[in-house]
């Protein structure tokens, strides 16, 4: 039945920065985790913890994760479900996706153990970059940044005039080859150049 009652969200994050503005908000709520050094010891004895302090120890991986961890405890505890039967097993590199950064399961003891109700992840951008994959399309979104990123690099120019009547038909394989070579190899062509 857990496959006809589970919603779904996919929260879109700055790869480069996993902070959530709103974790602040939930830093001081209190999980039973099951973190995968727990397990992979072969024991199932669950740490009480904030989740602040599960992210600022590295035990879940960044605070955007965190974020929803706590907030998905909260809703659980909301609608009805014992804290203590409730418990956020952290996923064995075993059993995570290849793509995935992070991943812990709500799960809620009943007359059978333990069941996950509730899966989260850190799934890097993996969804985007394979549907851009398949549709052509990218997937991006570009923030404003504060302050300009300013950065100086060697960039080939060319005198296409000059370079056609020099060089003729090899003026286009020049091009490309010269195209093709990064800042060290552009450096020393440089000061050939200059050098005469």
């Amino acid at each position: 039945m857990r496959e006809f009652t589970m919603g779904e969200i996919e929260h879109f994050v700055d790869p480069a920065d996993k902070r959530h503005p709103r974790f602040r908000e939930c830093r001081e709520v209190v999980l039973a985790l099951l973190d995968r050094d727990v397990q992979s010891q072969g024991l199932t004895r669950v740490t009480h913890m904030s989740i602040g302090d599960a992210v600022d120890k590295g035990i879940v991986a960044n605070e955007t994760l965190g974020y929803f961890l706590a907030r998905i405890q909260l809703f659980l505890v909301h609608i009805g479900i014992d804290p203590r039967r409730l418990r956020f097993r952290q996923h064995m590199a075993n059993e995570m996706a290849h793509y995935a950064t992070d991943c812990w399961d709500a799960e809620i003891e009943n007359a059978t153990g333990w069941t996950e109700c509730v899966g989260c992840a850190d799934r890097a951008a993996y969804d985007l970059s394979v549907h851009a994959a398949k549709t052509g399309q990218a997937l991006v979104v570009r923030e404003a940044l504060k302050e300009a990123v300013v950065s100086e690099r060697f960039v080939a120019e060319f005198d296409k005039k000059a370079l056609g009547k020099t060089l003729g038909r090899d003026a286009g394989v020049v091009q490309k080859i010269v195209g093709a070579m990064g800042e060290a190899e552009l450096g020393a062509v440089q000061d050939a150049l200059a050098a005469g």
